[in-house]
């Protein structure tokens, strides 16, 4: 897929703010060399939004060995994430992709991400380097065709999802009821049972919530109003649901005092 893609793009003039597959490699390397040397120390410096591993579009991200995000100067907001929980807007685990794939010599993970200099999600290709029992990886994007260009900044795969960030409330056949809650930044948070963490995205006319404990949630709309349908880890979509219920919007997400 990467190498068809590069195909489709060789021959458009990349812009200036397109970091190049040497650029990221360079950056990578030089990451690497100071978690080398310096050890976990070194995760604050990568993890500066305003340090040396954040260039333009390219930025350096890294794993910890408990499987969760240790630095990300980009998106900050996902460090400390399951890297189970997070996908492209596709639904690629492309963290997890990336963790499983990673070498010493670096592997590369193609998905879709947002680059940051042009607000769009567009293709992108992550080099992955496993070092000391962590994962470190840099991604260039793929120019979009110049038609593609002139597009709203906006991506089309998040068009549409204010209408979803809020509070949900809902109520499981004998079990009290709960509150769900999907951050505007992608971030899904629930006071279910023990209480959940997770990442949303919008797919098409509906949501679905990828939880840390491996649970799955969508939100659909049904008969004038909406509905949860959940399934339960590992289970498969093409069998019941674990469960279907009724929920309804309770509210927007409070804002930080």
């Amino acid at each position: 897929m990467a190498g068809a893609l590069l195909a489709a793009t060789s021959a458009l003039a990349a812009p200036a703010r397109y970091g190049t597959e040497a650029k990221a490699r360079a950056l990578l390397t030089r990451a690497v060399e100071l978690f080398q040397k310096e050890g976990p120390a070194a995760l604050s410096a990568i993890g500066k939004a305003d340090g040396p591993f954040f260039q333009h579009d390219l930025y350096v991200f890294v794993i910890g060995p408990d499987k969760k995000i240790a630095a990300n100067p980009a998106e900050p907001e996902i460090v400390g994430a399951e890297i189970a929980t997070l996908r492209d807007p596709h639904g690629k685990p492309y963290a997890l992709m990336i963790a499983r794939q990673a070498t010493e010599d670096g592997a590369e993970v193609d998905y879709e991400g947002k680059n940051p200099q042009t607000n769009r999600v567009e293709d992108k290709i992550a080099i992955a380097i496993r070092s000391g029992g962590y994962v470190f990886a840099c991604g260039y994007y793929l120019p979009p065709p110049e038609a593609a260009r002139s597009a709203p900044a906006e991506s089309e795969a998040k068009a549409g999802g204010e209408a979803w960030a809020g509070r949900w409330s809902a109520a499981e056949e004998g079990s009290a009821a709960f509150t769900i809650t999907l951050d505007p930044s992608g971030a899904a948070e629930s006071d279910r049972g023990e209480g959940q963490r997770g990442f949303w995205i919008l797919d098409a006319d509906h949501v679905r919530i990828d939880w840390s404990d491996g649970w799955t949630d969508y939100l659909v709309p049904a008969d004038g109003g909406f509905q949860r349908i959940s399934f339960s880890p590992g289970a498969s979509r093409d069998e019941k649901p674990t469960s279907t219920t009724a929920v309804t919007r309770a509210g927007a997400v409070p804002k930080e005092k």
